[in-house]
């Protein structure tokens, strides 16, 4: 925010003292719960009319009731529709503006007006637009007979546009008056719907689109009265019990704008949820106002509820509205106050406008940790704030927000520094025992930067045993801390937090620590999934259904055993690639019970990762050192990639003409390879292109070699790793020709070779779970052009994905569940 941004805001005079307030200009805001509301209303608009257009029998009968009752209420109600017409069309836009004139905000009625305008379009054009080109279904559920019995479309867009108008004016809950006025347009709504002037379901559509108008012109444009500012914030304060003779904004980021702040306000301000003011009352108290805004709190809850969703152990309160997020927060703050933590107390709170204000205790004498020099932070002053985290974790409290911000010190006395714990917005009573140890992970975070790593581990082995630094450790992530502590860790050192773990695991030999996955799925993983149900939708919709059921029925069933039979025994080759090239024994049923778990994660998880996730966790719940572990995966794959192509070509050698690979291939596609060829090594003559080619290949290389030359030194290991992955290979593609033969299909050995390797490129390239949908396309496409018709072709390779992914992923589970329980994995 600009310095100039900030301005001094007298209070009008009363008969109250005057009140220098210095805050930003209000700012009119786009509420993400405009946007949330407007998705909903097109979404509710959808979902009526599909109800009125296909549940005729249930909206036919409403309306036969509805008229039914109406010869009753007509005999005791004079004229009601006109009555309630009158009022909706006159009375209420009428009320409405009065209030806004004497509030004094003529853009807001400039606002009404312009959305009830809009409104009235909106529902014209669709009455239009529902006549001349809606279905028949759709124009009986919004039409009502005339005169002459005829359905006539009818939409009153008079409803819509006070409907608009009523949006635009503010939130229902913000003003008596808009509440009272909403109640009166459903009571109109239903005196129509009873007197047979309008439809249910267009009368329920024709308020949703003057909703929908009026939300979005609201979140379009902005909106400035829901928010506290100048005189409702003073009121604000004045409710918690306090007179207040200034404020001042905190949470500003420029150093000129808070030129008016003392550092502890400024600290506060920084990481505080919401907007921050420094409060100095009439007998001169120095307080802290931390203001809620509803705007912010709907995004920020459904930030947490996304984070909750993805991060293991980090879920955090399900605050569901302002009120109770204010109230939770004081009474973690209360709690920890309780339990010995030094903390501000909670003076006072106060619900204004669209605001909860909450009025805290400043603590004097102190200075935040982010601003004390390195050179003043002794290890009495390090101990001491360990001692009020485990204050706080001996009540069952954590903070789960720990940063140099939060902790405010006063060193004045070295001997026995005073530590405050600030800033509870995200704490939480009676958590769970990952939430605690993520705590001491963002102490020792915000600490490194500060003192350096070797410092940070002394303090914080003086304060935990060797066992709890064992279970902090594998914590120490970017993802767990806070953004300002990532900013300090990045700017102190690029590598500051490995440092950290380095001097851990100095101190406890033996032991391996290795990062805990945290995360559940992140974006990756979300659009994995989206582009595997996407394939899935559209490789059925592409199936022939009749073709493949009368294909399967004259497919041989023992071969169709044989295809599973050769399925299976991949995982045997994969198990014994992992021996072989493994630094450890590994016991051979566990390693082949790993490569049939593996099945299960290729439901989430790209073709090929899977399988090296699950290697590199068995090899590391061993004590394998992560670099050979990641060297020995490496190894696995590469030497898959070997044998496959060594084994193509030998296999092509071997069957002479039969195999589409004996032929070469043609002059142009040489010429093709030889320009890729040519273009690739002039660009590895460019310095950038080579620094960047090496960078990528190079540390794989390194990790690899050591390993591949300790193999190599013992023959057996290395026949016994390629003898696992050719075996592997040849599974796939006798199963892969099993179910060929299935359909009385033979095709040579080296053709139904290539067309496997062919349909498993395209699945590695392809992101999708298991490579969904391309392995299909691919492999259908692969047999139609080697003249199998197109039904059978289909068939084959359902039957053949069938048995080679769908049903490997229940035997997957079941694995994976036992070597779980075992941990192995």
């Amino acid at each position: 925010m600009a310095a100039d941004a900030l301005v001094d805001q007298p209070e009008k005079p009363a008969a109250r003292a005057q009140v220098r307030i210095v805050d930003t200009p209000e700012e009119r805001v786009h509420r993400f719960t405009d946007l949330l509301s407007l998705i909903a209303t097109l979404l509710g608009i959808v979902l009526v009319l599909l109800i009125g257009a296909y549940a005729t029998g249930t909206t036919q009968g409403i309306t036969s009731d509805v008229s039914g009752f109406a010869r009753v209420l007509q005999r005791l109600l004079v004229a009601p529709v006109n009555i309630f017409s009158g009022i909706v069309t006159l009375v209420i836009p009428t009320i409405v503006i009065i209030d806004m004139a004497v509030r004094r905000e003529p853009r807001r009625i400039l606002e009404m007006m312009g959305a009830s305008l809009l409104a009235f379009l909106a529902t014209v054009i669709a009455a239009v637009t529902t006549i001349y080109f809606g279905a028949e279904e759709l124009v009986n559920s919004l039409s009502i007979p005339n005169d002459e019995g005829e359905l006539v479309v009818s939409l009153p867009a008079y409803i819509a546009a006070v409907a608009a108008m009523l949006t635009a004016a503010g939130m229902r809950s913000s003003r008596r008056i808009l509440s009272w006025s909403w109640n009166l347009v459903w009571a109109a709504i239903a005196v129509a719907v009873i007197s047979s002037i309008v439809t249910l379901p267009a009368a329920l559509v024709t308020v949703l689109i003057g909703r929908a108008t009026g939300l979005l012109l609201r979140w379009s444009i902005g909106s400035t009265a829901d928010r506290a500012y100048g005189e409702a914030l003073v009121e604000g304060v004045r409710r918690a019990g306090f007179e207040p003779k200034a404020l001042v904004r905190a949470d500003v980021r420029d150093e000129f704008a808070a030129v008016d702040l003392d550092e502890v306000s400024a600290a506060m301000g920084r990481t505080r949820q919401g907007r921050v003011y420094s409060l100095t009352t009439k007998e001169n108290h120095h307080l802290l106002v931390v203001a809620l805004d509803g705007d912010r709190h709907a995004a920020g809850f459904l930030a947490k509820f996304w984070n909750t969703l993805r991060l293991r152990g980090i879920d955090t309160r399900a605050d569901v509205s302002l009120r109770h997020s204010a109230e939770a927060t004081a009474l973690v703050s209360h709690a920890a106050r309780n339990a010995g933590v030094r903390t501000a107390r909670v003076l006072g709170m106060s619900h204004v406008r669209d605001t909860m204000l909450l009025v805290y205790q400043r603590p004097t004498g102190v200075r935040p940790l982010s601003e004390v020099p390195a050179e003043e932070i002794t290890d009495t002053l390090l101990d001491a704030i360990w001692q009020q985290i485990g204050h706080a974790h001996d009540a069952g409290i954590s903070h789960r927000a720990m940063s140099a911000d939060t902790v405010l010190v006063s060193t004045d006395d070295a001997s026995d520094p005073v530590v405050w714990l600030t800033s509870w917005e995200l704490g939480e009573v009676a958590t769970s025992t990952l939430a605690r140890r993520i705590d001491l992970a963002q102490t020792l975070g915000l600490i490194a930067p500060l003192v350096g790593p070797e410092r940070a581990v002394d303090s914080a082995f003086r304060a935990m045993s060797d066992a709890d630094m064992e279970q902090v450790a594998p914590l120490l992530q970017m993802i767990v801390l806070p953004r300002s502590t990532r900013h300090a860790l990045r700017a102190a050192h690029t590598h500051a937090l490995q440092g950290v773990r380095s001097e851990i695991i100095e101190r406890l030999p033996g032991v391996e620590i290795e990062p805990e996955n945290i995360q559940r799925f992140g974006w990756r993983t979300v659009l994995t999934l989206f582009l595997g149900v996407v394939a899935a939708a559209i490789v059925l919709a592409s199936f022939n259904t009749q073709s493949v059921v009368a294909a399967l029925a004259e497919a041989n069933l023992w071969w169709l055993l044989a295809s599973f039979g050769w399925a299976l025994l991949t995982f045997v080759g994969a198990g014994l690639a992992l021996i072989a090239f493994s630094p450890v024994k590994l016991p051979w049923g566990r390693a082949i019970l790993v490569q049939v778990a593996a099945a299960y994660l290729a439901i989430a998880v790209p073709a090929g990762v899977g399988p090296a996730a699950l290697n590199m966790r068995m090899l590391t719940k061993r004590k394998v050192p992560s670099p050979l572990a990641v060297a020995t995966v490496a190894l696995v794959q590469v030497s898959g990639v070997v044998v496959t192509v060594v084994g193509l070509v030998a296999l092509s050698l071997v069957t002479g003409s039969e195999g589409t690979l004996a032929q070469l291939p043609s002059t142009s596609v040489l010429i093709g390879v030889a320009v890729v060829a040519g273009v690739i090594a002039l660009a590895l003559t460019v310095p950038k292109v080579r620094s960047l080619a090496a960078a990528r290949v190079m540390p794989m290389l390194r990790q690899t070699w050591p390993r591949l030359s300790q193999v190599l030194g013992q023959p057996w290991r290395l026949a016994l790793g390629l003898g696992g992955n050719l075996l592997l290979t040849v599974g796939y593609v006798g199963a892969f020709w099993s179910a060929l033969e299935a359909f009385g299909w033979n095709l040579a050995v080296v053709d139904v070779a290539v067309l496997f390797f062919l349909g498993n490129a395209v699945g590695a390239l392809v992101p999708t779970p298991g490579g969904l949908g391309a392995v299909e396309i691919a492999l259908t496409g692969g047999l139609t052009g080697a003249g199998v018709p197109l039904a059978v072709a289909s068939s084959v390779v359902v039957i053949y994905r069938l048995i080679t992914y769908w049903l490997r992923i229940p035997l997957g589970y079941l694995a994976m569940n036992y070597l779980q329980k075992k941990g192995e994995v």
